[in-house]
């Protein structure tokens, strides 16, 4: 895929660093909460929709998509800048950027799909059961493509512009209010239709409560460590 990449393009130093280079901690903490996350959406599904698969093959489905997501966002912080490191002096820093972030939402989508099929197996292919798997999915993979890559590279972007003394404070300052505000409508519009759904005539209550519950306080927890990950890595300048 590189194979037109010269050996001097190869030994440029690495303008932009990948974020898997200098936090590795975030990367570790990010891929287990949406393996998590994955994983405990395959639980709920066999569960509440599932059709008498034995132990030892919701078991494995499970732990499989739990080691498949892990693997695919550790992979989607990393793989990207491996492949277009070389490539660096071809674009401008954000068209750099954005090209590696593209290729992380191919790996994020991918990951997202596979895990879809498994559900699919998981609920024995029925539609409400799917439909049900495709919004919550859905919405696991824009958490995982906007608020955490998207900082991500916000962040990068940042760092690019500070070492080089091209940044503007107030731009910075905006970019980061306007992340809080998009997140804080996101998650006040997730909190009120679970909220509903809970209240609602949907059979078997108890376990759509505790998964929907664990659900939101998960991706609570998931979104403000990523805000603090991004503002302080922006104060840390």
């Amino acid at each position: 895929m590189i194979s037109d990449v010269t050996p001097d393009m190869q030994l440029q130093p690495d303008t932009i660093p990948a974020i898997s280079h200098h936090h590795r901690g975030f990367v570790w903490i990010s891929s287990l909460a949406f393996a998590a996350l994955y994983a405990e959406l395959m639980f709920f599904a066999y569960n509440y929709y599932g059709t008498g698969l034995s132990f030892e093959m919701v078991a494995l489905a499970v732990g499989g998509v739990f080691g498949l997501t892990f693997a695919g966002v550790w992979l989607s912080f990393s793989l990207p800048h491996r492949i277009y490191r070389a490539r660096f002096a071809r674009y401008s820093p954000i068209i750099f950027l954005v090209t590696e972030w593209t290729a992380s939402i191919i790996l994020i989508v991918s990951v997202t799909l596979i895990t879809l099929a498994v559900g699919i197996f998981l609920v024995g292919g029925q539609l409400f059961a799917t439909s049900e798997l495709l919004r919550s999915l859905a919405l696991y993979a824009i958490v995982a493509v906007v608020p955490y890559h998207g900082l991500v590279t916000f962040v990068r972007y940042v760092q690019y512009l500070y070492e080089r003394e091209m940044h503007q404070s107030y731009k910075i300052v905006t970019a980061a209010g306007l992340s809080v505000v998009i997140l804080l409508v996101i998650t006040l519009y997730l909190l009120q239709y679970d909220l509903g759904r809970m209240g609602s005539l949907e059979p078997r209550q108890d376990l759509l409560s505790l998964h929907l519950s664990l659900r939101d306080v998960w991706l609570i927890i998931m979104n403000l460590y990523m805000l603090f990950w991004n503002y302080s890595r922006l104060a840390d300048h």
